[in-house]
């Protein structure tokens, strides 16, 4: 969809907003937008298999690298004899281990949940494990895909949402934004949305069995449809009974001549257009 028109917000009947793009063809989409709650719950299971990420690293580096026995001969260098009475000047001494293992493993944590959630929106679309089991996905503004430089923005800046515990900042903009936007989102120019499964087509019309003895077709016709053709007859007869009157009659009027051109067939009378395309349809499926 590049050079996508301006986005707008649309509210809708459901009491939902819509992120709400427009396509080069000036076609409009409606991307619903993804409230806190499923966004928390996304996280959630995001956070569990982080979580396992990093229990998995630890585990690997200590087993695979000498990195456990030289933590344990610098700790013992550095704590104080346990037998030894404590006196006030050695408690900034005993606690200086502990505060750098804390600030190591802070580190780590901020290092595998960048990394988990820039490497996933990058190269799936805007989707971590979370938002692909809850149905959402991360898109720019103009509902393009977002680059890794949006993605990079919008997670670095989870150190401030986070603030100052357990995404209170974060939370608190949701709420306000009305796109549902944390401050990652609001600087990367990105909006979370959920991929809402669409109602099922509705069968196409059967016809009746009186269309194919007014309208007979060769083997050779047939075999000049392709994947367009078929698409045209499909989509047509399905948009018949949505359409107005007017635009109805105009779409018949487009469809028959352009499947008449290929198929060099001969002129259909304007009140037979749609029995035209229901026999062009089941010859179709026939062969």
């Amino acid at each position: 969809m590049s050079g996508s028109g301006p986005t707008r917000l649309h509210d809708t009947t459901d009491q939902a907003p819509r992120q709400v793009v427009h396509s080069p063809e000036q076609v409009e989409l409606h991307f619903p937008v993804a409230g806190p709650t499923t966004r928390m719950l996304a996280y959630a299971i995001d956070l569990v298999v982080i979580l396992v990420l990093e229990g998995a690293l630890i585990v690997a580096l200590l087993a695979a690298t000498p990195l456990a026995q030289w933590l344990a001969e610098w700790l013992a260098g550095r704590l104080p004899d346990p037998n030894a009475p404590l006196v006030p000047q050695d408690v900034p001494q005993a606690l200086e281990p502990f505060l750098l293992l804390l600030a190591a493993f802070l580190l780590v944590q901020m290092a595998v949940e960048w990394g988990y959630f820039i490497v996933l929106e990058t190269t799936t679309g805007g989707r971590s494990l979370g938002k692909a089991a809850l149905g959402l996905r991360v898109v720019r503004d103009s509902g393009l895909a977002i680059s890794p430089r949006d993605s990079l923005v919008r997670n670095l800046l989870r150190t401030v949402d986070m603030l100052p515990a357990n995404y209170v900042v974060g939370l608190v903009a949701m709420v306000v934004s009305e796109q549902g936007k944390r401050l990652g989102d609001v600087a990367a120019g990105t909006v979370v949305v959920r991929l809402d499964r669409s109602t099922r087509a509705a069968p196409l019309p059967e016809g009746d069995a009186a269309d194919d003895l007014a309208f007979r077709f060769e083997r050779a016709q047939i075999a000049r449809l392709g994947p367009r053709e078929r698409m045209l007859v499909r989509q047509t007869l399905r948009r018949h009974a949505e359409l107005d009157p007017d635009a109805a009659e105009q779409a018949l009027e487009l469809a028959v001549d352009a499947l008449r051109a290929r198929l060099a067939y001969a002129p259909v009378a304007p009140g037979e257009r749609l029995a035209f395309l229901r026999a062009l349809w089941r010859a179709a499926q026939r062969r």
